[in-house]
């Protein structure tokens, strides 16, 4: 049995859960947020210049995610049972699974969907994505969620294709639960909405914009608002007392940044 993930955190609190329960099961994961950046039908090696361009990082390259592919193929190599654990609201969490199932089909594949209320969450609710989720609500939905046959129906095969040839950047859960494909600047009014008038490090005003997504039942990562407010300070609309800010760094040494006049 492999266990599947499309994030990266929730992928360690599994194995810490599995580790603790003595549980010799193997977990696969890739470090891609495939709900942001260029996508393509074969691999996804393209990403990682993009990435680099306009969410960079200030300790270096993100050469790991090649490797990361690279690793995550050679575990679905190695099992052909395979059990993918998603949380639906997550927009990163359902383009993992469609890229998934356009590389290696559905065939054979089950589901774990955290599409119900799990009494751990902060808020007793389904997860928007399960990286929130702790040891205790994971070892939850460990017990309880059920384990069910790929639906082609819910999870169609050729959406990746889709996404692939509307070639947008951005990929969001719609009314109804579906992935879509979305403008660059669908979050922008966010970041706006909490950038203030007065100076104030852009730590803050990510976190803040984040959070305010949360409330409407959506998730945002942090390199897609970083992207995103890199953008509005190139193109006028944020003043920053600084270079443009990168992804890591000092907290007390970032930059800061407000509403332009």
């Amino acid at each position: 049995m492999i266990h599947i993930f499309f994030c990266a955190s929730a992928a360690g609190t599994f194995r810490q859960l599995l580790r603790a329960r003595d549980i010799a099961e193997e977990v696969a994961d890739i470090s891609e947020e495939l709900d942001l950046g260029p996508i393509s039908h074969g691999d996804l090696a393209d990403r990682e210049v993009w990435l680099d361009q306009f969410a960079p990082m200030d300790f270096g390259k993100r050469d790991w995610l090649a490797e990361s592919e690279v690793r995550f193929r050679n575990h679905i190599a190695r099992n052909p049972e395979r059990l993918v654990w998603i949380a639906p609201a997550s927009a990163t969490e359902q383009a993992g699974l469609y890229w998934y199932l356009s590389q290696f089909g559905g065939n054979g594949t089950r589901l774990a969907i955290a599409d119900y209320n799990l009494r751990g969450t902060w808020n007793g609710k389904s997860p928007l994505k399960l990286g929130e989720l702790g040891l205790e609500p994971m070892g939850e939905l460990y017990n309880e969620c059920p384990r069910v046959p790929w639906d082609p129906l819910r999870f169609p095969e050729d959406l990746w294709n889709t996404l692939v040839a509307e070639n947008a950047l951005v990929r969001v859960v719609a009314e109804g639960g579906h992935l879509r494909s979305a403008p660059d600047n669908y979050f922008d009014d966010f970041l706006l909405a909490r950038c203030p008038v007065g100076w104030t490090k852009f730590h803050r005003v990510i976190a803040d914009a984040m959070g305010d997504i949360w409330d409407t039942g959506q998730s945002a990562g942090s390199d897609l608002l970083l992207w995103r407010l890199r953008a509005l300070i190139n193109n006028g609309q944020i003043s920053c007392d600084g270079e443009p800010p990168l992804f890591g760094g000092s907290v007390a040494n970032a930059v800061k940044i407000k509403r332009a006049a």
